[in-house]
């Protein structure tokens, strides 16, 4: 190999190591901007919003029965009333999954759910605890900063379901109702 060789080979190699380089720099830095940090949403008074949701918690195929009358009006920021045990009422911005649970006795966590009266819920080999919003599943350390929307169709699941089962449940959500629902408004 002739030195005007041996000195191209040494330059293709350095501009393969700066495309390199390059790219790894454009992949890691620049295309994907760095994670902004979140906050859960600030909680507003009473009344600064008008809302409605349907929810439905499922530990395995039973649904769990939020008619009883104490799980209706529990807190002035989001409730369930009139008997109707699967439309949650948004009174305040800020309201998250979460905290809406809160007030009725329902904690969330990253692997289980605790329903008041009943054994907690744990994430195991066969079963995990799930949620689908709008038809799109959001992993459980997400409903934090998830806050609920006007017309929002919500599914907690504690199962094995996933993919077209864990869709399939999901689609027994009931609407909400048209005598309760508003119109879609930016809240």
């Amino acid at each position: 190999m002739t030195s005007s060789q041996k000195l191209l080979y040494i330059i293709a190699i350095i501009v393969a190591l700066a495309i390199s380089g390059g790219a790894f720099v454009y992949k890691f830095f620049i295309a994907v901007p760095p994670p902004v940090p979140r906050e859960i949403p600030s909680l507003g008074i009473p009344g600064s919003a008008h809302k409605h949701a349907s929810l439905l918690l499922m530990i395995g195929n039973r649904v769990v029965d939020f008619c009883d009358a104490k799980y209706m009006l529990k807190s002035p920021l989001a409730h369930f009333e009139d008997g109707n045990c699967y439309v949650v009422h948004v009174h305040a911005t800020g309201v998250t999954l979460v905290t809406f649970l809160k007030t009725i006795g329902v904690e969330v966590t990253s692997q289980c759910v605790v329903i008041p009266g009943e054994a907690k819920h744990c994430n195991d080999a066969q079963h995990t605890l799930r949620t689908v919003v709008n038809g799109s599943e959001i992993p459980i350390p997400e409903l934090s900063y998830y806050e609920i929307r006007n017309n929002d169709h919500i599914l907690i699941n504690y199962g094995p379901e996933t993919g077209y089962m864990l869709k399939f449940k999901y689609n027994q959500v009931p609407p909400v109702p048209l005598d309760v629902n508003e119109p879609l408004v930016n809240m």
